[in-house]
């Protein structure tokens, strides 16, 4: 059974006290993938080589990343009309696949 790193509601707070790193991704203001990739590397202080797609994100959040770190994806239905539905769900599972590799990455969804 696959382990998830989900958080909902209250515990988001709790979470966000104990974060080394936290980003949220406003659905209604992210442009396009380059825009997200930008935003992400640069809330989450990302090394410089990141290369702004969905396999350096969970490499970057698999490995390189030791401290705990929230990712808050907020209003989804804006990013998915902005991005796609299929890119939309494969970030989601790239942040879900790298939180089972290390367990300090949380997503939240909104």
């Amino acid at each position: 059974m696959k382990k998830t790193a989900i958080a909902i509601g209250s515990m988001l707070l709790s979470l966000q006290l104990f974060a080394s790193g936290s980003a949220l991704i406003n659905g209604k203001e992210i442009k396009s993938q380059d825009h997200l990739h930008t935003l992400l590397a640069k809330q989450l202080n990302f090394p410089k080589y990141y290369g702004k797609n969905l396999d350096a994100l969970f490499e970057v959040l698999s490995t390189d990343y030791s401290g705990q770190t929230v990712i808050k994806l907020k209003h989804l239905n804006f990013l998915k009309a902005k991005l796609g539905p299929e890119y939309t769900e494969a970030l989601i599972q790239a942040i879900l696949d790298a939180s089972e590799e290390n367990p300090k990455v949380v997503l939240v969804l909104e």
